[in-house]
This record gives structure tokens, sequence and C-alpha cells, in this order.
């Protein structure tokens, strides 16, 4: 009898200690996805390149409207980051370390000239490179077809509203190739800025003065 006694009281503290470690396991693996749902994404920085270098006012005005531009758009899209940074390439420190890069390169004259153009340009304004199903963190960007574009539209136009109007029209552009990078989608939307042909309008959101034709945006 006492030696089954003892067995039995061994029993019930081993059955404790079994459901002890069940409750802390379970409390364990439901903390797992708390944690995991409040782990930063990482702050993204846009590297610039240009063809041609840009200004210092021109470059402050392609900045802080990217800076802008971006916020607005993670906002409204729900695509959650840290934060963004613009960092103009041939400043670019040797060994400079980011959390996340995706390098910009601006092909073409980036400045706007009021005179003649076309409200029909051929080609893409902006591109990105895929390797089989990933799209690469890389974005083109033709400045040459976006002036041409808006060159009709720069008369009367001073110089400082210019610049603000290249800016508005390239980070539109450099935006919507982001989103691609972003979503791994290649796929276009009918309208908005995932739109697959930019219209002026689509290049400057407001811009109430005509419509044009519109040009691929990708």
């Amino acid at each position: 009898m006492p030696s089954s006694l003892r067995g039995s009281r061994s029993f019930v503290v081993s059955g404790w200690i079994l459901m002890l470690v069940l409750f802390g396991l379970e409390w364990v693996a439901g903390r797992v996805p708390a944690c995991a749902a409040v782990v930063a994404a990482p702050r993204i920085t846009l590297v610039i390149f240009a063809d041609h270098r840009l200004p210092d006012d021109e470059w402050t005005s392609l900045a802080a409207t990217l800076s802008r531009r971006f916020e607005d758009l993670a906002a409204e899209t729900h695509l959650v980051s840290t934060g963004f940074d613009v960092v103009r390439g041939d400043t670019l420190a040797p060994g400079a370390q980011f959390e996340e890069v995706i390098s910009v390169y601006l092909h073409g004259e980036c400045h706007l000239h009021p005179q003649p153009g076309s409200y029909t340009v051929h080609g893409p304004l902006g591109w990105v490179l895929r390797d089989h199903t990933q799209i690469k963190p890389f974005i083109h960007v033709d400045c040459a077809r976006i002036a041409e574009m808006l060159e009709q539209r720069a008369f009367g136009m001073d110089q400082r509203t210019r610049e603000s109007v290249m800016a508005e029209a390239v980070s539109r552009v450099v935006l919507h190739e982001w989103l691609h990078i972003a979503t791994q989608n290649s796929t276009h939307a009918r309208d908005g800025i995932f739109k697959g042909a930019f219209s002026i309008t689509d290049l400057l959101p407001g811009y109430t003065a005509g419509g044009g034709q519109p040009s691929r945006g990708k």
C-alpha cells in the first residue's frame, strides 16, 4: 500500500509538471506572432545617379519631392517603412551602409526648357529589371522623354516652377517603378500611380490645363 501510494503521488506531481510545461509552450507560441508583428520594416534609401550632374537647386527640389511623395504613397497603399532617405550618388561615401538600397538612374537631361515638344512620347518613361521572377532594386528613368512631354507646358513658368514641375514628374515615375519592386508585381492598373501609361496629368496630379495623349509609364 505505501508503495502504491508513492506511485500515485508521483503520477499526480508529474501530471501537474506536464500541464505547466504545456501551458508554458502555449504561452510562448501565442507570444511569437505578437512579437513578429512589431518587427520594423527596413529603412529605405534611394541612391540617385544621373547621366548629367543635377545643379544643387534641382537636386534639392527632387529630393524633397521624392520624400514627400513617398510618405504620401506609403500612407495611401499601407506599405510599412520605418523611414525613407534620398542620397545623391555622386557624393556617396565609399563603404556607406544602408538597410535597404534602391538605385535610381536618371538618363538624359533632367532640365525642363520652354519649347515646342510632343504630348505623345514613344518609349518608356521608366523601367525596372527582372531576373526570372524577381524584380531587382534598380530603377531607370528617362528624363529626356519626361521633359519632352512637358516642354510645351513650360512656357510662362519661371525657373523655380520648372524645377518643381520636373521634380514632381520624375518622382511619379520613380514611385511607379518602386511599387513594382516593393510588391514584386509587374502588372498595371487602369488608374492611379500603377497605371501602365502616363499622361501629363498623371505626371502632374492636379494640373488642369489640358490633357494630352498618354505615354508609356513602364
